[in-house]
């Protein structure tokens, strides 16, 4: 992907009403986001495959209202194909994904201490 921001804030405004709402919401992203990254590294490297599905369902829950649509579609793709493939392919996947998902967390962490 290129330099362009990942963080689209967009959809997620629609929800929050107030500037207050929003910046809870984009707390408690910051904080799945962080999460979901952790249990799923920890777990494909532990072989649970129950747990990367369950987190990855997670990550695709969200990421509509906060990544850009590209980023947002890579995760859901790839949370649909995890139940098909093998976890050592959904592995080479997520990896892959790795570096644009720890863009998108230092973008809403910049973002946070900007307020």
């Amino acid at each position: 992907m290129s330099n362009s921001p990942l963080l689209d804030l967009t959809r997620a405004k629609e929800f929050a009403f107030e500037e207050e709402q929003l910046h809870e919401l984009v707390v408690t992203f910051e904080q799945s986001l962080a999460e979901e990254i952790a249990v799923i590294q920890a777990s494909l490297a532990s072989d649970a495959a129950l747990k990367v599905e369950h987190s990855l369902h997670v990550l695709k829950g969200f990421m509509p209202l906060f990544a850009v649509e590209c980023l947002a579609q890579n995760v859901t793709d790839l949370y649909q194909s995890c139940r098909q493939q093998p976890l050592s392919v959904t592995g080479t996947a997520f990896t892959a994904l790795v570096p644009s998902l720890d863009r998108l967390l230092a973008e809403v962490r910049a973002y946070l201490r900007a307020l």
